[in-house]
């Protein structure tokens, strides 16, 4: 009996560090992600995160652009890629990420499919907005009563003050093992405010200054919702903002977020924060050094290089990549942190004979630029020294006399 009671505990332990399951991700081994808002490359640093994580498949319906693409492009990209059906949707993702997100160019009954994904068990996760635009848009749906936010009629201003967050260690591993690596340190500023509804859980607290009006304020709140328990969130700013930015020291602002995903669909989380973080750094170092290679090889292609036997050691390497990325979908994060290492140093040894060649291609083309002009310059040399030095072919002019027709 004790060892039954035993394993009931293990197993509940187990549910509250990996929250509940995601069909999708428990068919395919990967998360689907619907990412709604201000999601675009160069306005947001979110799809840089994802594409960092393996284990991480995304859509994004860019409904904030700000210049990024222009309004028609966007639109275009959301009216192909919105799920038809809510058996579409439901098979495709595991989570809706609503980062400040525009909804008005969603119709009533794509709002609607929504809010049935997530009664259906689909999580969500929303970042607030900095001004009244676009609040309107999702808070007068009834997509807004998903989240543990209880959203005024009126929109609040953000309050202007810096602030540091405290994360809150009595609940399951998500946000504390950030504390060591000093993400109670970073400084950010407006917050806005938050008004958790009953059953919500505090993650994290927006601690500002004495001064402020509100000193301490809700930063990361989340709860279970429905009857299929999705994980829905709500963090107090957008990603793009101060707090979550590399100029503010904070180099784990992705981490922090696909921990937050992972536990939402049920996915163990990384023993090892600070290895994780390596990890994905070091696949994003190892296709910065091969994209280098084959811009090295597409230039000296040019010149008829043999670059046969340099792509083939690239195929080679990628081959070790993979191996890799398997490691890493299969939680061996050590194992697959040794293996990239691997594929880095041979790809540094790739890139440093893709110079070589290189040089070797523009040795040649030096020598012959040397020669042309080399041979110009000792032809017209030649022909100077000729004309006005030994005048072999240079001939006095006559004068001829006037009238006479002789010299």
């Amino acid at each position: 009996m004790i060892v039954r009671y035993i394993a009931i505990f293990a197993a509940a332990s187990l549910l509250l560090v990996t929250g509940h399951c995601a069909p999708h991700f428990e068919s395919t081994n990967r998360i689907g992600l619907l990412c709604i808002g201000d999601t675009s490359y160069g306005e947001s640093p979110i799809l840089g995160w994802l594409s960092l994580d393996f284990a991480v498949q995304w859509q994004e319906l860019p409904t904030d652009v700000q210049g990024v693409l222009t309004n028609e492009e966007a639109r275009k990209v959301t009216r192909i890629y919105t799920p038809r059906t809510l058996e579409r949707l439901l098979d495709q993702y595991d989570m809706l990420l609503l980062l400040e997100p525009r909804m008005h160019w969603f119709s009533l009954t794509e709002m609607d499919r929504f809010k049935r994904s997530v009664d259906d068990g689909v999580s969500a996760l929303l970042t607030l907005w900095p001004d009244t635009e676009g609040y309107l848009s999702l808070v007068q749906t009834e997509l807004a009563s998903v989240f543990p936010q209880d959203f005024p009629q009126v929109y609040k201003n953000a309050e202007f003050a810096p602030f540091r967050i405290e994360v809150v260690e009595n609940n399951p591993p998500v946000l504390d093992v950030f504390i060591p690596v000093g993400i109670e340190r970073i400084t950010g500023e407006d917050t806005r405010p938050m008004f958790p509804r009953q059953g919500s859980t505090v993650w994290a607290w927006a601690n500002k200054p004495s001064l402020s009006r509100i000193p301490k304020d809700e930063f990361i709140i989340s709860w279970s919702y429905g009857d299929n328990d999705a994980e829905n969130w709500v963090i107090g700013i957008d990603v793009d903002e101060s707090w979550f930015r590399l100029s503010s020291g904070n180099e784990y602002g992705g981490d922090l977020v696909l921990n937050m995903i992972y536990y939402s669909v049920g996915k163990e989380l990384p023993p090892d924060i600070f290895l994780v973080h390596q990890l994905r750094d070091s696949f994003h170092n190892y296709n910065i050094r091969k994209n280098l290679i084959y811009s090295t090889i597409e230039f000296i292609d040019d010149f008829g290089a043999n670059t046969i036997e340099l792509e083939r050691a690239i195929g080679e390497a990628d081959d070790g990549r993979s191996v890799a990325r398997d490691l890493f979908l299969e939680g061996e994060y050590e194992a697959s942190y040794q293996k990239i290492q691997e594929m880095i140093e041979g790809i540094t040894e790739l890139n440093e004979e893709a110079v070589r060649l290189k040089e070797r291609a523009l040795l040649w083309i030096y020598i012959t630029e040397w020669s042309a002009v080399t041979g110009t310059a000792v032809l017209a040399g030649f022909v100077l020294y000729s004309l006005m030095i030994r005048r072999r072919l240079y001939k006095e002019v006559a004068i001829t006399r006037p009238g006479t027709g002789r010299r």
